[in-house]
């Protein structure tokens, strides 16, 4: 049930505004309806009273005639009064009402037989002809009504009925006396009768068969005041209704705009949270009294903090050094440029060079809201710097090798040539054919070297073969193993059981495992560890070879330039080692990397492409 109403209220919010017009334009027209109604309703009440006051002096004027005729006749039938003087009796009497403003007696042309106004008798009153006619057809028990505006110019209510005269039996039998030419006998007199004629007193037949009226007007002044009142009345009920209908219609478009509002502010947060999450750059946020706001998850992964543990407290509370010097409070709060610069910093053991942007927020007033720092991890970036660098390096070394190799080989070979034919004319033994030797190894050393700086201008033609790395490994340990126990250093060996094989050439591989491993030797002359490592990596694309010593190490100057060709510092080195072991992990798409700390050793991290044995092609 509650789901139902919510849903219902859902809708009812998020209603098109066409809709909630179109509901505000029927509730106008149902208030309207409704007060017309009303009014028609009410208007009909008091007509319908109206119309019965006068039916009732019509009822009064009949009966209180007929009664007062009937007694009249009964006191002294010979001087009686006329019908009619009866009935203008009765209507003196009923005229004392004020809301009583004309009864009158007419025949069927409009004059005046009896009003409570005497001068009027004689008078023709103008009645409506449709009346007229109507009552002319009718039998006489149906009432006609009209309203009608006097001389005054007020409004009048006539009520129209038609009037019978009461006859009584013994006035017929007069009648018939008077036309027959009969004497009449009363009270034991036997005489003509000398009064006043009885069909003066009595209706005639003249009387009986003409249409008789009775109007009754009622003042309409009361009628329209409440009618006024009412409609005044009407119109404040319906002006309230329409008030408080259009109030909720406005309420709920108040409503409507606040939850559409409202839903479109949430949609923009969760729009703007999931794009802060999401973004690859790390973004802390504080607020007017330097607390953190904003961490998210690219943050999360360079630190090791989680956003929980951060949020609520001072960058000085949980952040290095170097990023907590962003947030100083005493530095100066103004739109001014943001403070940009590089920093290298370690987290967990892994070095990070960070781009970091600091951002003042302020408001459309220009009062300071709080802090942005974004860290754009550029350590790829420099790395990928790097490598160009050495790329160029050994281009230019190659393009160098080249031109040395054809101008000087061509000579050492002359050279080598005639330093065998001294040889061979000096006797065995003699200092002149050791001599000759000498020249003879020195040539040989030098064509070695001119042949190695050839090796970095020329592509190394690799003999491809499928290579079982626990194998390889294995053999390298074994070739080592006279010079790690003369040293006294241990190796240790783990490899994966489930290992994928790469596909290399045999012989290039153990070249570079050998410069790697005699490396680590000879960083430690009074002995130690060597962990050899091999496994898959997390995407099962690589081989990861991971080779690591408890040697001297290095410093970050020597760090950064193990690789370049003839650099060395050792005394009877020639520095050409690892540029040579750089090019063969080049060659066969992999990558070489080399982590190390003064006094702590170092490691090697070595990854190459893996395939699975059905991929392998020989």
């Amino acid at each position: 049930m509650n789901k139902m109403i919510s849903l219902l209220r859902s809708r009812l919010l998020f209603a098109s505004p066409w809709l909630l017009t179109a509901a505000a334009g029927l509730l106008i027209i149902i208030v309207v309806t409704f007060a017309f109604h009303n009014l028609r309703l009410e208007k009909r009440l008091m007509t319908n009273a109206m119309l019965q006051k006068g039916a009732t002096l019509i009822k009064a004027v009949q009966s209180g005639a007929r009664a007062s005729y009937i007694s009249d006749i009964r006191r002294n039938f010979w001087e009686s009064d006329s019908w009619y003087s009866h009935v203008q009796k009765m209507i003196d009497h009923l005229v004392e009402d004020p809301d009583i403003r004309e009864i009158a007696l007419i025949d069927d042309k409009g004059r005046i037989i009896a009003h409570n106004d005497k001068k009027q008798i004689g008078n023709t009153l103008p009645t409506s002809p449709i009346i007229k006619n109507q009552l002319q057809r009718d039998d006489g028990s149906r009432l006609y009504y009209s309203i009608v505006t006097d001389k005054g110019k007020k409004r009048l209510f006539e009520t129209t009925r038609r009037f019978k005269p009461f006859v009584p039996s013994h006035s017929r039998i007069s009648m018939t006396m008077k036309h027959s030419g009969h004497r009449n006998f009363f009270m034991g007199k036997n005489r003509w009768d000398t009064g006043p004629p009885i069909i003066d007193r009595t209706p005639g037949e003249s009387d009986l068969n003409k249409p008789f009226f009775i109007v009754v007007g009622l003042d309409m002044t009361e009628y329209d005041h409440t009618l006024g009142r009412l409609r005044a009345q009407i119109f404040i009920l319906s002006l309230a209704m329409l008030l408080v209908g259009l109030a909720g219609w406005f309420s709920l478009s108040v409503v409507q705009g606040y939850r559409v509002s409202q839903k479109t502010l949430n949609e923009i947060q969760a729009f703007t949270t999931l794009l802060i999450t999401s973004l690859p750059v790390g973004i802390i946020a504080t607020n007017k009294s330097g607390r953190i706001e904003t961490w998210n998850q690219a943050i999360e992964k360079i630190t090791g903090i989680k956003e929980s543990n951060a949020v609520g407290k001072t960058p000085k509370e949980i952040l290095h050094e170097e990023l907590a010097a962003f947030f100083d409070e005493n530095k100066p709060k103004s739109p001014l440029a943001p403070d940009e610069r590089e920093i290298r910093i370690a987290f967990a053991g892994d070095m990070y060079v960070l781009l970091c942007r600091l951002i003042q927020i302020f408001d459309r007033n220009k009062t300071y809201m709080g802090e942005v720092l974004l860290l754009s991890d550029i350590s790829k970036v420099k790395k990928l710097e790097q490598k160009m660098r050495e790329s160029e390096k050994l281009a230019a070394i190659g393009k160098m090798a080249g031109g040395v190799a054809h101008e000087v080989r061509n000579p050492l070979s002359s050279i080598k040539g005639l330093a065998l034919l001294l040889k061979n004319k000096f006797v065995a033994g003699s200092k002149e054919r050791d001599t000759a030797q000498l020249l003879i190894q020195e040539t040989e050393r030098m064509n070695r070297t001119i042949t190695e700086m050839l090796s970095f201008s020329r592509p190394i033609s690799l003999k491809l073969q499928p290579v079982d790395v626990t194998t390889l490994l294995e053999k390298e340990v074994e070739l080592i193993q006279a010079e790690t126990l003369e040293n006294n250093i241990e190796v240790l060996l783990t490899t994966s059981d489930d290992l994928k094989q790469i596909k290399g050439d045999k012989d290039r591989l153990t070249q570079l495992l050998m410069n790697v491993l005699l490396n680590s030797i000879q960083a430690m002359p009074d002995g130690g560890l060597i962990t050899i490592e091999a496994e898959n990596s997390a995407s099962d694309d690589f081989v990861q070879l991971t080779i690591s010593d408890t040697g001297t190490g290095m410093d970050e100057n020597v760090l950064s330039q193990v690789f370049y060709p003839y650099f060395t510092t050792k005394q009877q080195g020639t520095g050409i080692g690892l540029a040579i072991s750089q090019k063969i992990i080049l060659d066969h798409n992999g990558s070489i990397s080399i982590a190390s700390q003064q006094g702590k050793g170092t490691v090697v991290t070595i990854q190459l492409p893996s395939v699975d044995n059905r991929d392998l092609v020989i």
